[in-house]
């Protein structure tokens, strides 16, 4: 029986104790595990994030931790973020910076108040442009302080891609339009200069020909001018005798997209967040 408990506690006790990983509840907006912020940095990120929240009503809350422990991190920062319950309890507008030294990695885990503000595409470039280089460097506060910085920055101002990743990002929406306007080009040639139509003067093919070169170059406007430049040379054959029909149909569709955040929520010092969760939304970096 003795030996019983022995056991029990040498090996399956500390396993379960290991599944903590994190507190129940943070005593403040920095929760540093690790040690590796000194006292008047964490006073520092702490009236930084209290005069944010106060304005804002959003929520930052940071947890700096040895390890992962063998724990996913993703699956982790949403359970610290539901068992803070970060962000106003109907806005859910928090946000947590985790950061866990010895497995060089870090994650910023958003709200789903905050993703409109802060899609993942902006989350990961603070990471690896305004974070990942100090922590490279050892210098966990200068990267934290950054990132909270540019994560305050955008949450109060729209983010916009920059004009390469936008083309890039529509390329293939490009290639498709020139596509059209091509097989509407050269239909229009075939028409224009086949045998069995009805002769014109050489500046009148000219004339067409440059033309429709021009609509072709038009992603849009360019494939409707041609598209009703084949109805009217359609129309000038069948007055010469000859007859041809020629249907078209084409679709164009707009997409607008709005996000909106308005929250309320409350941090004393002591009490965790005020009632806010998260989708899982975030990007995940390592140094």
């Amino acid at each position: 029986m003795m030996f019983k408990q022995i056991f029990l506690t040498l090996f399956i006790l500390p396993f379960f104790l290991a599944s903590q990983t994190f507190p129940s509840k943070p005593t403040n907006y920095i929760t540093d595990e690790a040690n590796i912020l000194t006292t008047d940095q964490q006073q520092s990120l702490n009236s930084k994030l209290g005069n944010f929240e106060k304005n804002t009503s959003n929520q930052i809350f940071v947890y700096i931790a040895p390890s992962l422990n063998g724990s996913d991190m993703a699956t982790l920062c949403q359970d610290i973020f539901h068992t803070w319950k970060i962000g106003g309890e109907t806005k859910n507008n928090g946000l947590l910076i985790a950061v866990f030294i010895k497995d060089h990695k870090f994650r910023i885990h958003t709200g789903y108040g905050l993703e409109g503000a802060l899609p993942d595409i902006l989350t990961k470039r603070i990471q690896d442009n305004d974070m990942r280089p100090f922590f490279k460097e050892s210098d966990y506060y200068s990267g934290i302080y950054k990132g909270v910085d540019q994560l305050i920055y955008y949450s109060q101002n729209e983010f916009k891609p920059d004009e390469a990743e936008s083309i890039g990002s529509n390329w293939v929406s490009w290639l498709l339009g020139y596509s059209g306007n091509l097989i509407l080009l050269t239909i229009y040639l075939y028409l224009l200069f086949r045998k069995k139509a009805k002769k014109r003067s050489s500046l009148v093919k000219n004339g067409l020909l440059v033309l429709a070169v021009i609509m072709a170059l038009l992603p849009c406007i360019g494939a409707i001018i041609l598209f009703f430049m084949l109805i009217f040379l359609g129309e000038i054959k069948s007055s010469g005798g000859s007859s041809y029909s020629s249907g078209s149909d084409t679709s164009y569709s707009s997409y607008d997209s709005s996000s909106s955040s308005d929250s309320s929520s409350s941090f004393d010092g002591g009490g965790g967040g005020g009632g806010g969760d998260s989708g899982g939304g975030g990007s995940s970096s390592d140094w």
